[in-house]
């Protein structure tokens, strides 16, 4: 199987830096790309605080759903706390929802989930902040929410694991791969001019014609296979003794 990708963006809330954002998508338009979308329903982060509020936020959000863009949840209100939990994905020790009761964090999704349905919008894929969330994160959404597709885990290819399908996160710019899935996850508040330039030549170079979707993405249920649990170990090696880590 040749490489496909996938595009991811994070962090788009009310306060996102609207003018970065509206560039990236016009680059996806151009390429006819429809990428996942990860939206924060109410935003206290102060970190993503970095543009005027739009008031018309979530009519941007349903017209990203209007155009085939896939609307994920990301999390609540996107502040973390350190935790100690077990996390399903371990990038860093900390979390809005790991560590916390099953009823604590079911009245988080709960709440966030509410919220995106009193905007005409259902969310299709969860991606947590900062990859950090717990086997009850999952209990809660399969409570809470109709979700059943996780955006995360390390792997060549999709896997299903505690009741969802999960579509592999490895990858945080355009890097060429001989074959397998790869999701390429791009924060656009904190890319730079050259970065977003960059990444318009990438896909005009040839990337364009690699893409996909979520909706063309087959899943099944399935374990990781063999090669990719030997890449998810592979992965976290190359993690852990790397000088400089991304979120």
């Amino acid at each position: 199987m040749n490489a496909r990708y996938l595009i991811r963006l994070d962090d788009a809330c009310d306060t996102m830096d609207h003018a970065k954002w509206v560039a990236i998508e016009r680059i996806l338009d151009r390429h006819s790309i429809n990428p996942i979308v990860a939206v924060v329903p109410e935003n206290r982060d102060p970190a993503l605080a970095v543009g005027e509020r739009d008031e018309l936020f979530w009519e941007k959000v349903r017209s990203w759903a209007a155009k085939g863009w896939t609307i994920a949840m990301h999390g609540y209100t996107h502040v973390m706390q350190p935790t100690s939990s077990t996390l399903l994905v371990q990038f860093y020790q900390r979390s809005e929802f790991a560590g916390l009761t099953l009823d604590e964090q079911s009245a988080r999704i709960r709440s966030a989930w509410d919220l995106f349905l009193a905007r005409g919008v259902v969310p299709e894929v969860w991606v947590a902040p900062a990859h950090s969330f717990d086997v009850l994160t999952l209990e809660a959404l399969g409570k809470e929410t109709s979700i059943r597709v996780v955006s995360d885990g390390i792997a060549w290819n999709t896997y299903s694991e505690h009741g969802f399908h999960w579509i592999p996160q490895q990858l945080w710019n355009l890097e060429s791969r001989l074959s397998c899935l790869w999701t390429v996850c791009l924060h656009p508040n904190g890319m730079s001019a050259g970065e977003i330039e960059r990444f318009d030549v990438a896909l005009t170079n040839g990337f364009s014609d690699k893409m996909t979707r979520l909706r063309d993405i087959r899943l099944s249920v399935r374990r990781k296979s063999l090669l990719g649990r030997i890449y998810h170990e592979y992965f976290w090696w190359r993690w852990r003794n790397r000088p400089q880590r991304r979120t």
